[in-house]
């Protein structure tokens, strides 16, 4: 399912949005379709989905690769966030590393991605349910200390949805 996926994104990119080559990363799976992120031959970050029948396939580069420049202190930046069957968040840590992903003090499953930005971004992602809102709690190293941040949802918090505080 996934090489399918990856088949049908690739063939609709341009040459100038081709991954580089690290290649793509698979950041997320949903039923039968995929969710990728890859850095362009000039440094641009791109993430897409694809089916895997070819379907509904969307894409996303920057303009120019300072648009995710790196960051001049510690800091967790969400990236993508995209819902499908569940919802999925890649983030990126600039100058810290993430140990943990928790929603209400509940651990999430965090998956390490290809790192970008010539290797100085490593990228993480997690799953919820497509529903949940709020705010998830991440637990980073930074400097020899431990400190958390918070990283917003798609959805906020409403009432009659799961929620993260």
């Amino acid at each position: 399912m996934i090489a399918a996926a990856k088949s049908h994104l690739l063939a609709q990119l341009s040459t100038r949005d081709l991954p580089g080559p690290a290649g793509m990363s698979t950041a997320a799976t949903d039923r039968q379709a995929a969710l990728f992120l890859w850095e362009t031959v000039d440094g641009r970050f791109c993430d897409g989905s694809a089916m895997a029948n070819g379907g509904a396939i969307t894409t996303t580069c920057t303009a120019a690769p300072g648009d995710t420049a790196f960051s001049s202190h510690p800091t967790v930046i969400r990236l993508v966030s995209i819902a499908m069957i569940r919802q999925h968040h890649v983030i990126g840590a600039d100058r810290e590393t993430v140990l943990s992903v928790t929603c209400n003090g509940t651990p999430l499953a965090l998956r390490w991605l290809a790192s970008v930005l010539h290797g100085r971004r490593p990228l993480y992602a997690f799953d919820l349910p497509a529903q949940t809102g709020g705010r998830v709690t991440v637990t980073v190293s930074r400097a020899n200390t431990i400190a958390t941040e918070h990283v917003n949802l798609i959805w906020k918090v409403a009432k009659g949805r799961p929620t993260c505080r």
